[in-house]
Parts: structure tokens; C-alpha cells; sequence
């Protein structure tokens, strides 16, 4: 496990204990400016706790959590946080209580928690991501869904890429066992090798290998997202011990989440710069990840939960024998309700902010039984 500090100069004046980001978050001077008039006003809040974060080593792919960072949004809910990255091991770390809460991909945390551990979903993160690539001589005929049959599909295994397929094509009337053929594949490079040697027809890969593929002779059919549109992807999971002890350390967390996702959404220019300067990415590169909707396949990043949509994932890895059915439900797995109470505390201040009205509309729209 180790701490790494953000360049940003508010990160290490905020949080000299452990600043090590790389992820999400805000922005340098103060949020947003309905937010920001009565700043120098205010009483400290008060301390809600500490927790220890789980963050990948990239940056860029995590905005929210660095504009949290950045803007000070942890502090002003009066909440510690101590980001850690690990290489290994860290579905175990969580499960065990080592670390309080970590920025992942959704398969990891339903699997481990759909066999009993005590981990928990608590927020969104990104959704969209991945496009689906072939040569060029067969792209136009693969836009139809109904000249699938009997195609090769080259994925990684256990991918979120795999269950929103698996999910939309029976959705769509497949047969799965019979009408495609799923062609396990251990990385994104090796997709890319497969589709050039015709060894699958359609390849799935990350949005950041969406350029190079041009220069290898091949051609992006569409995103992920016209199969599934939003479809969730990575999530904010929680030690199920932690959030039992400390329930309001994990609602301001999420409050901060929201708060970035309103300067995400209304300050792309200053966030851009503030991820280049955290991250020695230049602002084209990211743009292109963060904003840039042709070039990150529909990628966007929301903390609501999108209960509906981690089940459909959820049904799929159970349907398809991923995973044991123990008679865990998604619902015993994924707490809407850190979510809700974060944001209700929020629209008690700013009522008629129409950014958080928005997320209030699509959090009553993907969160019902």
C-alpha cells in the first residue's frame, strides 16, 4: 500500500497527513459560487471521522474524487481522508477493514459481496467507457444488431463489458449459447491483436485505446452505450464494517462527490486543468477522457448508485453462474441510502440548484425495487 501526494498545491495545504490522490475531484479555490458566499463566515464543521480511501493510480479516470480533494470539499464537511493505492489485494483489504472504502470497477465488489463478504456500494463513480472495434470491411454490417449471428466476440473475461452484453443481447432475443460465440481474451492489446488477425469479429476495449486502433487498419463500430445507454460501470464500494460504525462519515463523503459532480458539470475548463496539473497529462488527453464524448465512448462520471443498473449486472453474473447464488440480493448489497441522505442535506441549502435537481431526477428514475 502506498500514499502518494498531489502535485496541486490546495491538496497538500488541506491534507498534509496522507494526500495521495488520484482520483476525482474538485477544483482549486472554492466551489461552486452559490456555495462559496458565506465561506469566510462559517464555523468549522464539525469532524465526522476519518476514512481511508482505496484510489487507482489514475488520476484522470477518477475526476470527482480530485475536485473533492482539490476544492477542499472534505474539509468542509469535516471529514479526514486518507487516500492509499494498492496493486493487490485490495477486495481483501476492504472486506478485512483496512481500508474504508475503495474507487473500483463494479464486478469485483458484487462478486466478493454476493458470496458474504461485508463489503457495500454506497455511490456511482463512472458509467459508459468501451468501445466495440472490427476491420474496416466489416463495420457497417455490425452497426445492425441482426447480422450478430454467429460472430466472435473477443472480451475480457468478467468485464463489465461482458455482462452488459450478455444482459442487452438476451434483451434483444439471442440465443447466447448458440446465436454468438464469447471469445475470453486476457487484455485490451490482445483484443486489439485478435480483431487484426481476424480471430474474432468484434473486439471490446477501453476508450483509451480508441485512437491507436486507427493506425492498426481498424475501425470503431459504435460504443458500448448503443447497446446499453449509462450502463453502470465503476463504483464507490464500502467496508460493510465501516459504514455500521460511522454511517455519517460515508453520507458527507458522498455529499463531497455530488458537490464535484456539480463543478465537473458546470466548470470543464478549470477541471481540466486542474486534472493536466495533477496528473502531467497534457489538457488534450484529458479532455478527450473526461469530456470528450467521441473519443471516451459516452463516458461520463455520476456518484448516483443506479441501483437498476448494478442489478441488471448483478442477474447477469448470477445467471450466467459467475457467481454462487447464496440468496444475497443486489439490494442487501448496494445502500441507496447514503446516496439519498447526501443529497437531501445538500438540496436543504440549495433547494432549486438545478444540477442537483437533475440528480435527484435520475436517482428516483434508477433506484426504484
Amino acid at each position: 500500500m502506498k500514499r502518494t501526494a498531489l502535485k496541486s498545491k490546495h491538496a497538500l495545504a488541506f491534507l498534509l497527513s496522507a494526500l495521495l490522490l488520484v482520483s476525482t475531484a474538485a477544483c482549486g479555490s472554492g466551489g461552486n459560487a452559490n456555495e462559496s458566499a458565506n465561506e469566510g463566515e462559517a464555523a468549522a464543521p464539525a469532524s465526522v471521522g476519518s476514512l481511508t480511501v482505496i484510489v487507482p493510480d489514475n488520476i484522470v479516470g477518477v475526476p470527482l474524487w480530485v475536485i473533492a480533494q482539490e476544492n477542499g470539499y472534505f474539509e468542509d464537511e469535516g471529514l479526514e481522508v486518507d487516500g492509499v493505492t494498492m496493486t493487490t489485494g485490495t477486495m481483501e483489504a476492504l472486506e478485512a477493514g483496512k481500508a474504508d472504502a475503495m474507487l473500483n470497477g463494479i464486478i469485483p465488489a458484487l462478486s466478493y459481496a454476493a458470496q458474504g463478504s461485508d463489503v457495500k456500494i454506497v455511490a456511482g463513480m463512472a458509467s459508459g467507457g468501451n468501445f466495440l472495434i472490427a476491420r474496416p470491411e466489416n463495420v457497417e454490417s455490425l452497426r445492425d444488431f441482426d447480422n450478430w449471428k454467429g460472430k466472435r466476440l473477443g472480451l475480457v473475461r468478467l468485464s463489465t463489458s461482458e455482462m452488459i452484453t450478455r444482459y442487452a443481447l438476451e434483451e434483444l432475443g439471442y440465443n447466447l449459447t448458440e446465436d454468438v460465440t464469447f471469445v475470453e481474451i486476457d487484455s485490451y492489446p490482445n483484443i486489439i491483436e485478435a480483431v487484426r488477425k481476424d480471430q474474432v469479429d468484434i473486439g471490446y476495449i477501453a476508450s483509451e485505446y480508441g485512437q491507436s486502433i486507427k493506425d492498426l487498419g481498424l475501425e470503431v463500430i459504435f460504443p458500448l452505450t448503443n447497446l446499453v445507454e449509462n450502463y453502470v460501470c465503476c463504483r464507490v464500494s464500502a467496508s460493510g464494517k465501516t459504514l455500521a460504525a460511522n454511517r455519517d462519515a460515508f453520507v458527507k463523503f458522498v455529499k463531497t462527490q455530488i458537490r464535484a459532480y456539480k463543478f465537473y458539470k458546470e466548470s470543464p475548463d478549470e477541471v481540466v486543468a486542474l486534472l493536466s496539473d495533477a496528473s502531467d497529462q497534457t489538457e488534450e488527453f484529458v479532455r478527450n477522457v473526461v469530456y470528450n464524448m467521441e473519443t471516451n465512448a459516452n463516458r461520463s462520471f455520476n456518484p448516483e448508485p443506479n441501483l437498476n443498473g448494478v442489478r441488471n449486472v448483478y442477474t447477469t453474473l448470477r445467471d450466467w453462474n459467475y457467481i454462487e447464488d447464496k440468496g444475497i440480493e443486489v439490494e442487501d448489497i448496494v445502500d441507496i441510502g447514503i446516496f439519498n441522505d447526501a443529497l437531501e442535506e445538500i438540496l436543504a441549502e440549495y433547494p432549486d440548484d438545478p444540477i442537483y435537481l437533475e440528480l435527484k431526477a435520475l436517482y428516483e428514475a434508477n433506484n426504484n425495487a
